[in-house]
This record gives C-alpha cells, structure tokens and sequence, in this order.
C-alpha cells in the first residue's frame, strides 16, 4: 500500500495542536500587519496625505483616504480565510503523524511489539521519531526471537 497516495480523511486531526498553530499563525499575521502600518506610515503616509492636502480639497481628499483604508482592510480580511487553511494543511503534517505516533507508543506501552513498521506520509513531519519507534520495535522482535 503506497501511504504517499493515501489522503487522511480529517484535516483537523489533533484539534489541540491544530488550533493552537492557527491563533499562532493568526496572532503573527496580525502582528505583522500592525508592524506594516506603523512602518508605512511613519515612513512617509503622513507626509503624502500632508502633500495631498494642498492638491485636493480636503472633503475630496477625505473620500480617497477611505477608499484605500476599506481597501487595506477588506485586503486583510480576504487573507484571513487563506491563513487559516495553509495553517490547517501545514499543521496537518504535523498533527496527523503524531496521531499515528500517539497510538504506537500506547500499543508499545501496553507491551505489544508486535506491530507493522510505522510509516508515515512523503510530506509528513517527524520521520525520525518514526524511525527511533521503528527501531524500537525491530530490538524488541530480535529480543523476543533471542528467548
């Protein structure tokens, strides 16, 4: 059975961790924003809509600075539903090997070793501690074979 193919039937497998990296990835998103807005503007917004003011009356030049600010805004808000699925998929290949991880290392510490290799997704995250599970298994079969 080629696990590369096979697509896990959840995005959201571990809720906890998932969720976690989406207010993380949210929470820097917001962050970033901030820092942007501070920059642009110490950086010259202010000077730009003091220089506008002398070339547009100032009712005009008002309803120009709202267009770009709804602009800005709705811009941000469009990112948010984009965000929150490259987190949900980015953690997916975190939080689902981890699962498979979990429920091995239960099985293991009921005392059965008596288990197929622990393979995990090309994409997937945490191949090396599948690799350390693994190897655990195989000096636990030639222990019991050794008896």
């Amino acid at each position: 059975m080629d696990l590369n193919k096979i697509r896990r039937a959840q995005f959201l497998t571990d809720r906890s961790i998932q969720s976690k990296y989406i207010v993380t990835v949210l929470g820097f998103m917001l962050a970033m924003l901030v820092v942007a807005v501070a920059i642009i503007y110490i950086t010259g917004w202010s000077q730009l809509v003091e220089r506008l003011a002398g070339v547009y009356p100032q009712g005009r030049l008002q309803g120009i600075l709202k267009v770009i600010y709804l602009r800005l805004l709705l811009g941000f808000l469009l990112l948010i539903p984009l965000a929150m699925f490259v987190s949900v998929v980015v953690s997916h290949h975190v939080a689902g090997p981890l699962v498979r991880i979990k429920r091995y290392l239960r099985l293991m510490a009921r005392g059965e070793f008596d288990l197929a290799p622990l393979e995990l997704r090309r994409y997937d995250e945490l191949k090396d501690v599948a690799l350390l599970i693994n190897q655990i298994l195989d000096n636990q079969k030639v222990r019991g074979q050794g008896r």
